[in-house]
């Protein structure tokens, strides 16, 4: 019969916290770098994607208000404005608005939770990957003059008519589909965290309020993204295949994809919204050096907040 090492030995404890540095201990080299896992390295990287893609998107807009500054301006034909506003609308919901909560969360949960990294660390950084391959494929597709040009509602007919569309449509619905899977991705990682990484001790309603949100928006994340994500599908198999999906001539129905689109649409507005707030609830306290008044109340706000907002899609269409 063996017996377990004493844990109060310095010996003991000294080559436990050698073997976990060597665990923990993040790739060396440049190229094995990239393939760190760490939740702080993957929220950086995150960050910074994001905001590149944001400086881009706004250098899109610059364009178009530059197009709209004077009568007869000849700067972009018609065809590539319509490109410049369905790209800027497109990066700044699906790759910087989301994609920086998602950040800014795997950043701050472990250090909220006091753990020390979030539960699934190779799911943060497929979702990174998924995120940066999705955001090269739809950003890029402007310099080969291949972007989406139907809106970034993408309504069809206009859009999956392949005659009045070209490939920009097929090229955002596949890196569109790379980005609501990281998005679905780094969700389930965000509410495992939450709910499996807690400190002894720390139930629920002892959570620091931003966790709760995290929480939150993540649940709407995860019930948000599928209808999208159906949607693309069915959207692609109606230009590849020749589906009927949304073809009224053929027996679809074309409020089909807005309903599938917009019953993410409105929720995305409070996947946005809510995090902010919840970093401000968290700050203001902290430098008025005051508790925060109406804990529950501010929770099941956040809660009802998030359940009514996926019935208020229909007055999108």
């Amino acid at each position: 019969m063996t017996t377990s090492p004493d844990q109060n030995d310095p010996a003991v404890r000294a080559a436990q916290e050698e073997r976990l540095r060597a665990v923990w201990k993040p790739p060396s080299g440049w190229f094995f770098r990239w393939t760190d896992v760490n939740n702080n390295r993957i929220g950086v990287w995150y960050t910074l994607t994001a905001f590149g893609f944001m400086l881009f998107a706004g250098v899109l807009a610059l364009i178009m208000r530059t197009q709209l500054a004077v009568p007869n301006n000849d700067l972009v034909t018609a065809n590539t404005f319509n490109q410049l506003f369905t790209l800027h609308g497109s990066m700044m919901m699906f790759l910087f608005a989301v994609p920086m909560f998602e950040a800014v969360s795997i950043i701050l949960l472990p250090q909220l939770l006091g753990a020390r990294d979030l539960p699934f660390p190779r799911l943060s950084g497929f979702g990174y990957w998924s995120f940066l391959i999705g955001g090269v494929f739809v950003s890029g597709s402007i310099f080969f003059d291949a972007a989406p040009d139907g809106g970034w509602f993408m309504y069809p007919p206009l859009t999956t008519r392949t005659d009045l569309s070209g490939l920009g449509a097929d090229i955002w619905m596949l890196g569109l589909s790379f980005i609501e899977v990281s998005s679905v991705a780094a969700a389930v990682e965000l509410i495992v965290g939450v709910l499996k990484c807690r400190p002894p001790g720390m139930r629920l309603n002892l959570m620091p309020l931003y966790a709760w949100y995290i929480l939150v928006v993540a649940v709407m994340i995860l019930f948000a993204f599928p209808p999208l994500i159906a949607g693309d599908v069915l959207f692609e198999m109606e230009r590849l295949l020749n589906w009927p999906f949304f073809n009224a001539e053929k027996g679809g129905d074309p409020l089909l994809w807005q309903h599938l689109f917009w019953i993410f649409g409105h929720p995305e507005v409070y996947i946005v919204f809510l995090p902010s707030i919840a970093l401000f609830a968290m700050l203001i306290p902290t430098f008025a050096q005051r508790h925060l008044l109406g804990y529950p109340w501010i929770v099941l706000a956040a809660v009802g907040t998030a359940f009514l907002s996926f019935g208020l899609w229909v007055h999108h269409m």
